[in-house]
């Protein structure tokens, strides 16, 4: 199903970090939140997941997942026993077959067996992720699944969420304050300079698994994303 926040207002202290805002995400879509530091890209992703309080309404599944930051896995758990936490639900003999699954497809069965301590900041990622896919959630919230990573990597990472995000489709919304990225890996970019409403919205048609930076597609909308985040 798709998502959507309508005239959403959310409070620090006296300051809205949000104020009025509004915008509906697409089913099935990578859905993406550009924009600088502060403009409250995270606590829309909050405001979805129902983490944070808010005034207005907001149209959302509550089979959702959530991949913050930092990997937040279980130190006392194997990378298996990770993923398999947030399956307590499901009979063993389905459990199995679903965890190894995702494991081959973040590229990590072979560390199945290792703690997170043991793991580098990239593979702590990839058992996220697929703890995130593991779980049938509707939802996929993403804060900045990208940071820290040099580009060798991160366009690695990029290929193994695409090929979750096809054996296990859900509507998907991340955050990233990086041009590249949202071309690279969005199929339709908000771009949000304040915390009032989205400035702009643009849909990328060429697909992921073929998409470049230098297409005349990605370079059009980058150009329009640029000028509308150089204005003061």
């Amino acid at each position: 199903m798709s998502a959507a926040l309508k005239n959403v207002t959310v409070k620090l202290g006296e300051r809205p970090v949000l104020n009025g805002f509004s915008a509906r995400f697409e089913e099935g879509k990578i859905n993406c939140l550009l924009g600088p530091s502060g403009v409250g890209k995270t606590t829309v992703l909050n405001v979805l997941a129902g983490l944070t309080k808010f005034e207005g309404q907001a149209e959302r599944s509550e089979k959702i997942s959530y991949i913050f930051q930092e990997s937040r896995l279980l130190n006392h758990l194997t990378v298996w026993e990770n993923v398999e936490y947030v399956l307590m639900f499901m009979p063993e003999k389905e459990r199995a077959p679903r965890i190894k699954r995702l494991l081959e497809l973040t590229e990590i069965y072979d560390r199945r067996n290792d703690f997170p301590t043991a793991l580098s900041g990239g593979m702590a990622r990839r058992v996220a992720m697929a703890r995130a896919y593991a779980y049938p959630a509707e939802l996929l919230l993403m804060d900045e699944p990208f940071s820290a990573l040099d580009i060798a990597l991160k366009l690695r990472q990029m290929e193994v969420y695409n090929a979750l995000s096809k054996e296990f489709p859900r509507t998907s919304v991340f955050v990233t304050h990086d041009m590249d990225e949202a071309l690279l890996f969005a199929d339709k970019i908000f771009v949000m300079r304040s915390g009032v409403r989205t400035d702009a919205e643009f849909d990328i048609s060429t697909p992921r698994e073929t998409r470049t930076l230098f297409s005349e597609e990605a370079a059009n909308i980058k150009k329009k994303m640029f000028e509308l985040l150089s204005v003061k």
